[in-house]
């Protein structure tokens, strides 16, 4: 009977001793997880109050996507953000330069009214008539007036096949076309001769595919006479740290182009084996001119390998990750790291300071009107 009672005591101590080893194993998980423990129950408390109070049946996905969400929007950058649905798709085809939509890349004037800066040949806006300066009004009917950017696109973008009505004007006189929605894989550059000796090329975003467009277009320039060159970087909003790398590669010198320092990792820097001779060289910027623009524009003017103009740019100096879910389905888009330029300066911001202050006082990426870039072709001209 003894030896009964002490073998259940034996069992209860273990017992006692493996809830206590629970409870500091569990301690630890909470201390590695999170520096506020208490926070951290209180929001698995509020958790299974939703779940279990509210009226309706709710999905633990849905209360998930919807904590995150909350998560990313708390740390106050706007260039974190939890992609899913039609912003995951529109952030991968902006990366991989293909959209469903009629075909016209957007800017704005100097009175932020949105305008078409390109049309690409072929497309649907092309077959429509629309054309390059020509400045939106409406969207299916709806005044775009104080739209943002990003709104115009996705109002204007759809499923192939579907119709949109765009609402514009040129000069004085106002249209409307109906515009059936395509696929479409947008050119990220485009190019022409300046004057007889300098090329002129206009990178709109800086996608994936921009390397190779930049390099034929250098070469299709080079075998017309081109002997300097101006890269007009208005308003591009930047992209992907691979292709301006790539871009800076085929037009400077040997040397390092960018920095970072993540907050977990080594310092991480971007070093390019560069050219032997870079031309004489113009790089036009604008308050639009943002993040891959930045620095293209820093390490140009880092090298002194080139002319800074316009006006001093947006000031987007951090770096993004990108961590998709198992599932493919959703994506955090996070900021990881502040980046400096090849002569240690900071961006985020400040932005870029233009070597030559110049403002547009006509009609942008217009080379009959546009005083920015006539005032480039001059300034190569005398060098």
């Amino acid at each position: 009977m003894s030896k009964f009672h002490m073998s259940w005591k034996n069992v209860l101590l273990h017992i006692v001793l493996c809830l206590a080893l629970c409870i500091v194993f569990l301690t630890g998980v909470l201390y590695w997880l999170t520096d506020d423990p208490q926070a951290f129950i209180g929001f698995l408390c509020n958790y299974r109050t939703v779940k279990a109070d509210y009226y309706e049946p709710v999905s633990d996905r849905v209360l998930f996507e919807g904590a995150v969400n909350g998560m990313v929007k708390s740390l106050g950058d706007p260039y974190s953000t939890y992609l899913t649905g039609e912003k995951l798709n529109s952030f991968i085809q902006g990366i991989n330069g293909e959209y469903h939509g009629i075909g016209i890349i957007i800017g704005f004037t100097i009175d932020k009214e949105p305008v078409i800066l390109y049309v690409i040949p072929n497309s649907p806006a092309a077959s429509a008539g629309l054309k390059s300066g020509d400045v939106l009004k409406s969207v299916d009917g709806k005044s775009i007036d104080g739209w943002e950017p990003n709104a115009i696109s996705q109002s204007i973008q759809g499923e192939s096949g579907t119709s949109v009505k765009i609402g514009y004007t040129r000069g004085s006189e106002s249209y409307s076309s109906d515009i059936i929605r395509s696929d479409i894989n947008i050119p990220s550059v485009s190019s022409s001769m300046a004057s007889p000796d300098t090329g002129y090329i206009h990178i709109f975003i800086f996608a994936k595919n921009t390397p190779s467009e930049f390099k034929q277009a250098l070469a299709d320039l080079k075998s017309k006479g081109m002997q300097k060159l101006i890269i007009d970087l208005r308003m591009n909003p930047g992209g992907s740290i691979e292709s301006v790398v790539d871009i800076a590669d085929q037009i400077l010198s040997k040397g390092l182009v960018l920095s970072y320092i993540p907050k977990n990792g080594a310092p991480k820097q971007y070093d390019i084996e560069g050219i032997s001779n870079p031309m004489p060289m113009a790089i036009l910027v604008d308050r639009n001119s943002a993040s891959a623009s930045e620095i293209l524009a820093g390490a140009v003017q880092a090298r002194h390998e080139g002319l800074i103009i316009g006006e001093t740019t947006f000031g987007k100096g951090t770096i993004q990750d990108v961590i998709f879910e198992n599932d493919q389905d959703a994506a955090l888009k996070i900021s990881i790291g502040e980046y400096k330029t090849a002569d240690g300066k900071k961006i985020n911001k400040v932005g870029i300071t233009p070597d030559i202050k110049i403002s547009q006082d006509g009609k942008a990426f217009d080379a009959g009107h546009d005083s920015v870039l006539q005032f480039a072709v001059k300034k190569l001209q005398d060098t």
